[in-house]
């Protein structure tokens, strides 16, 4: 695999993820509704980026930090973060090496980013915040998709040997 293939799968990965976790909150709350496909196109256009910032964040912590794959990733990740006025990249960053379980951490950051959105709290029941449960269909889709990212991880650290 070239290495414009790992970045195109890595930046694959980071896409999917945050369209599935935006999705996955996006849906009006009610069982009829996710089974009728009512969502907000709004909402989830508007959580998209703080989230793909989010899974960049998580991807980069498990790269090893002197791969190109690694530089490639952090410099749009720079830029995502200019453009979402996010001044301190490098202490998210290294948030998230610090972490112990990087895991929760990337469950909890993703949950605080749909849970300070302004229009995800004015569409959502009061009752409903987002929660470490999996009766919370974005917290599974938050895990599902962390254990992706890594699997991308692997793969990288794979091609790369």
């Amino acid at each position: 695999m070239t290495d414009d293939d790992t970045l195109a799968m890595c930046y694959q990965a980071i896409g999917d993820t945050a369209t599935e976790i935006s999705q996955a909150y996006s849906d009006f709350g009610d069982l009829v509704g996710y089974y009728m496909g009512q969502t907000s196109t709004t909402l989830q256009l508007r959580l998209f980026r703080p989230l793909t910032l989010e899974t960049s964040l998580y991807l980069l912590s498990l790269l090893d930090t002197t791969s190109e794959i690694y530089a490639d990733i952090y410099q749009e990740t720079k830029k995502l973060a200019k453009e979402l006025e996010v001044s301190s990249l490098e202490e998210c960053l290294t948030a998230y090496k610090q972490e112990p379980d990087r895991v929760a951490h990337f469950v909890t950051s993703c949950q605080q980013v749909v849970g300070s959105d302004a229009l995800w709290l004015s569409m959502r029941r009061k009752d409903a915040p987002p929660q470490e449960t999996i009766s919370d269909r974005g917290y599974v889709v938050i895990k599902r998709a962390a254990e992706k990212i890594e699997e991308v991880v692997a793969n990288v650290t794979a091609a790369d040997l």
